[in-house]
């Protein structure tokens, strides 16, 4: 939050007075002349709260602290709310707004405003370049382009932030380099404690920078937090870099500025929130785009979370956050209870971009994957029905069980794309079909270990969009000479 020297001119001050103050939210009388998302300033100069509404006789202010001096004035600076934007957030943790809190001093940078509109469609191009995430099921079947909006929406404790940390953390080799930036949104403080010691422990602070508000934090922080994410991701956007953006989440968003509005005494709406929380979203996630190369040519990808009660995505929030985005990856609380990880219901889950945005070289082997499984969904069900089933109709059930083991994958083990043309691959040429069930996961663990040890220069040509008859030649011949001693060494 920066404000430049002199903003303040003392013959054209303003003077407000604070008519009513609660928990930084506050209604003031006077400043006639203000406008949306200015800051606030002290008899000091210092800033000390941001306009977020008015009407004709009161203006609505989130002061940054609560121990405000409610005798003392405000006055106008007549500049928006600004932070320093820069590659210097990388590896750092600044709060909601924009300050630094891991004691590593100020960030340096071009100072940017907060809130700015989002790049007209003249300024855009179509999202077709891969954002590898690393997480099978989504790579395959729900591929995300750099400059999409993907919303990951579930219950609580479904595995929703994992899905976003796995992505982030999958983008430490990304060619071109994206560079991310992680939102914490009014989550409990332990929850911040956990993404720093796990991007630490995998070297994600190279290319990561955290904006926290925690729960505790004050409104103002909690308001403004998402937004802050977004102008440091935009600086790499319109700088011809690529940046990833998450947003955890912004269900705790809605609920904190319908507190503020509440506390405001605005008119409530649908569940009690105000009828500007879907504009305030809209406007925050279309920002998210690829842009020309008269514009910079690059790309702010955006990755919201929204929580859901009990399954329920047709109540307020997330119909809005549906509405506004490219596709959403559907977390199912039934699938996580049977341990089916992630817990990512393909038939519920849609991104608008599809394989337009996916390697081609991984369309070509995973084509067949859906097919499979919503044949595996109804053939199950008339198994359930039917005393005798086909000889085809089992070997499509099977096909549907084999599919599904290959989308299982633990969390923190990112598998890179290349890696899965070589596994699906495998899958279609039949190489798993002679294996038992319960040996599935362990054939697949060792060849690709043996992929990535072995033969890395395969991996790098399939990388590379190198996919001909010779390179399929090569991973039969290596998989087949691995499935010999994989069984071997089983009957031994």
């Amino acid at each position: 939050m920066k404000i430049s020297n002199g903003a303040s001119n003392n013959k054209n001050k303003e003077i407000g007075h604070i008519a009513s103050f609660f928990s930084g939210v506050a209604r003031i009388q006077g400043l006639p002349s203000v406008f949306l998302h200015e800051v606030l300033l002290d008899e000091a100069n210092t800033p000390v709260a941001i306009v977020i509404g008015f009407d004709e006789n009161f203006v609505d202010a989130l002061f940054f602290k609560e121990n405000f001096d409610l005798k003392k004035p405000v006055f106008r600076s007549f500049e928006s709310f600004s932070i320093p934007v820069s590659e210097n957030y990388t590896d750092r943790i600044v709060n909601g707004l924009g300050n630094p809190i891991d004691g590593l001093g100020a960030i340096q940078g071009k100072i940017s405003p907060v809130f700015r509109g989002a790049p007209p469609i003249i300024a855009r191009e179509p999202v077709v370049m891969p954002l590898s995430t690393g997480i099978k099921i989504i790579d395959t079947n729900l591929p995300l382009g750099r400059g999409q909006r993907e919303l990951i929406v579930g219950d609580r404790k479904v595995g929703k932030s994992t899905i976003a940390t796995d992505a982030v953390l999958n983008q430490k080799n990304a060619e071109p380099s994206v560079y991310c930036i992680y939102v914490i949104c009014g989550q409990k403080e332990r929850k911040l404690r956990e993404i720093i010691s796990l991007f630490k422990k995998h070297n994600a602070f190279l290319y990561t920078a955290i904006v926290s508000a925690s729960a505790g934090s004050s409104f103002a922080e909690q308001y403004l937090a998402p937004f802050v994410g977004c102008a440091i991701g935009e600086y790499f956007r319109d700088n011809g870099k690529h940046a990833l953006v998450v947003y955890d989440d912004l269900s705790k968003h809605a609920k904190s500025y319908r507190d503020i509005s509440l506390l405001l005494e605005r008119a409530p709406g649908r569940e009690a929130y105000p009828g500007d929380i879907f504009s305030l979203h809209a406007t925050l996630l279309e920002r998210a785009a690829k842009v020309s190369k008269g514009n910079g040519g690059g790309s702010l990808t955006a990755l919201p979370i929204i929580e859901t009660q009990e399954g329920d995505i047709t109540s307020f929030i997330p119909t809005n956050l549906i509405s506004i985005t490219d596709g959403q990856i559907y977390l199912e609380a039934g699938l996580f209870q049977k341990g089916f990880l992630p817990a990512v219901n393909v038939g519920l889950s849609v991104s608008r971009v599809g394989s337009q945005a996916q390697p081609k070289t991984l369309k070509e082997v995973v084509g067949g994957i859906r097919l499979a499984l919503s044949q595996h969904k109804e053939l199950q069900k008339l198994s359930q029905l039917e005393t005798a089933v086909s000889i085809e109709a089992q070997k499509k059930i099977r096909r549907g069980d084999l599919v599904l083991e290959l989308l299982k994958q633990d969390k923190h083990t990112n598998i890179e794309w290349q890696e899965q043309v070589v596994l699906f691959y495998a899958a279609e040429e039949g190489f798993f079909d002679d294996i038992e069930k319960n040996q599935w996961g362990r054939f697949e663990n060792f060849l690709l270990e043996l992929m990535r040890t072995g033969y890395p220069d395969a991996l790098k040509k399939i990388k590379n969009g190198v996919f001909n008859n010779e390179i399929k030649k090569k991973i039969k011949e290596i998989i087949t000479d691995f499935k010999k001693e994989f069984i071997s060494e089983k009957v031994s």
